[in-house]
């Protein structure tokens, strides 16, 4: 079920960041980075190391985002 809810979460932000409502892109960056990091738990207990690490810096790179939109 968690899985389902990362997937929603990562449509959201991802539907955010697309939109050209510029005001909206750190709530669209937050919401991604919420996804990925439940992604990058999901890799990690599964085992699967490098999904695990690839996720952990795309959470890095939406942090980035949010502080540059404040």
């Amino acid at each position: 079920m968690a899985r389902w809810i990362a997937l929603l979460l990562c449509l959201a932000g991802t539907w955010i960041l697309t939109n050209t409502n510029i005001s909206l892109f750190s709530l669209g960056w937050a919401i991604s980075a919420v996804s990925t990091v439940m992604w990058c738990y999901f890799g990690w207990k599964d085992r699967d190391i490098p999904r695990a690490i690839m996720e952990l810096c795309f959470v890095v790179l939406c942090l980035r985002g949010v502080i540059n939109f404040y």
